[in-house]
């Protein structure tokens, strides 16, 4: 056998064992969803272990922010505490609820992290979710309990100023949780991948050398409305009526409150947030929703990173200048 034919035998045999580059999936049950991890890489047992590390990241976070089972944090520390009692919250949790106030502030109160006896009046989470809506005075009640301007940070801590306050996370916890995991890939070496929460998710890089493709749920129907293409680190977050919600008397009732009316918001269907934080993504989907949507548009334009688009209530599609739909 010629040399050169042997030389090429050997590299076609050598080549042949290299292991090419593939998704590698692991699902997680986090933050009250399933959580599915995709890298797309060539080294399977060094990113099954870095899944486990991201998703140990993202457990962190749940049992920071949970108000549910048995785990002790901060957050229930204040919910728990009488008013003007000062609570010191962890360092996480008093830097996720400062960015919730600035938020707050500029969402003009559509997003608000008080809502916690609302939400728990409502009944959307837990392990018994109510099938038909309290009653007018019971939320009127619930209202009472609510407001960023009863809350107040003192030295060494933070204090309610109401009985029955309750800080609630879960309009922005999630994202915080996603970019937490996405942090550890990064830090291990994996700059191609998505963690998908429940449809919240954060798009690492590119597929190989073509763009992730991202399917937008349709609110209403079994089909997207159509994708968007990714080929660099962001998040996409929606918040919609389907995702927790029940049928009374021929109305929907879902999760996402109104902080004004104490009442599901009625603006839109769903509402699909890219941005480059998870974090600020799943906190906006949650005000926007709430918002009408021409003032929320509005908003959006003067922020050069935040990309849009929404359902209304009608069902019409509606997106801001930078959102990039494929159909």
């Amino acid at each position: 056998m010629r040399l050169d034919i042997a030389l090429g035998l050997s590299f076609l045999l050598l080549t042949a064992c290299q292991p090419s580059a593939h998704n590698v999936k692991e699902t997680r049950f986090l933050l009250g969803t399933l959580v599915e991890f995709t890298v797309f890489t060539d080294n399977e047992d060094a990113a099954l272990d870095a899944i486990n590390q991201a998703a140990q990241a993202m457990q962190k976070v749940e049992d920071t922010f949970t108000t549910f089972g048995s785990v002790k944090n901060s957050v229930k520390a204040f919910n728990q505490a009488k008013v003007g009692q000062t609570v010191k919250l962890e360092h996480d949790v008093e830097l996720l609820l400062v960015k919730a106030l600035k938020i707050h502030q500029q969402s003009q109160g559509a997003f608000d992290p008080t809502l916690g006896a609302l939400n728990e009046l409502w009944a959307f989470s837990g392990e018994s979710p109510a099938s038909s809506p309290p009653s007018p005075l019971k939320i009127s009640r619930a209202l009472q309990q609510t407001g960023v301007q009863n809350i107040e940070q003192s030295k060494g801590g933070w204090q309610k100023k109401v009985a029955g306050l309750k800080l609630d996370f879960g309009g922005i916890a999630k994202g915080l949780a996603i970019d937490k995991g996405a942090s550890v890939l990064r830090k291990l070496g994996f700059s191609q991948a998505i963690i998908n929460a429940g449809g919240d998710m954060m798009v690492l890089g590119s597929h190989g050398n073509k763009p992730w493709r991202i399917a937008i749920r349709h609110p209403r129907q079994d089909k997207p409305v159509g994708w968007v293409t990714i080929d660099k680190d962001t998040s996409i977050v929606t918040s919609g009526d389907y995702e927790r919600f029940y049928m009374y008397q021929g109305r929907r009732y879902h999760h996402i409150l109104d902080p004004e009316t104490g009442y599901p918001a009625r603006k839109s269907q769903s509402v699909t947030v890219v941005d480059s934080n998870a974090t600020v993504a799943d906190a906006w989907s949650t005000a926007l929703f709430v918002l009408d949507i021409p003032n929320g548009k509005r908003m959006v334009e003067t922020m050069q990173s935040m990309h849009v688009f929404w359902v209304n209530a009608q069902g019409k599609s509606l997106q801001s200048s930078g959102f990039k739909l494929h159909q």
